[in-house]
């Protein structure tokens, strides 16, 4: 059923031609980290959005990142010359200007237009902001412990 839905996304992205893509390291629930890829395209004249899968993550450089990416893009026979937009995050692996990921990509189609995703920019405002107080990263550290307590505690009543 998977592979149905996965096909029917990629056949729907074809049929549209040109899309956009967005990539994103993020841990699941065991704070395993994975690559999300998403799509945007156009569908008549309404934008659609679809995930299209996780990926193993291979490692946090730009070079890795553009491994990955491509990968999925050749294994689904999409093409990386209709691709018209790109957004990531702003960290340095993915915005850099000479060696991230975004730079990559324009590297090999220089319609694949950057733009910083705005969701992520703030989130790492917060993440700085709350980096620079000792209080609030003491508070967070205690929430980790916390969960990884309760997760370990849900673990081992399962089995």
């Amino acid at each position: 059923m998977g592979h149905q839905v996965l096909n029917a996304i990629v056949t729907r992205i074809k049929i549209s031609k040109y899309y956009s893509i967005s990539l994103d390291s993020t841990p699941d629930e065991g704070h395993v980290d994975q690559l999300t890829v998403v799509f945007r395209f156009m569908e008549g004249s309404k934008p659609v959005e679809r995930f299209l899968k996780f990926l193993p993550n291979q490692g946090h450089k730009a070079q890795d990142m553009f491994n990955s990416i491509m990968k999925v893009l050749e294994n689904n026979g999409v093409e990386i010359n209709n691709c018209r937009g790109q957004s990531y995050d702003n960290a340095s692996a993915m915005s850099g200007k000479y060696n991230g990921l975004q730079s990559k990509i324009i590297a090999v189609n220089k319609l694949a237009t950057w733009v910083p995703c705005a969701a992520h920019s703030l989130n790492l405002v917060g993440k700085v902001a709350a980096e620079c107080c000792s209080s609030a990263i003491s508070f967070f550290n205690f929430l980790e412990a916390i969960y990884t307590f309760l997760l370990h505690q849900h673990i081992v009543m399962m089995n």
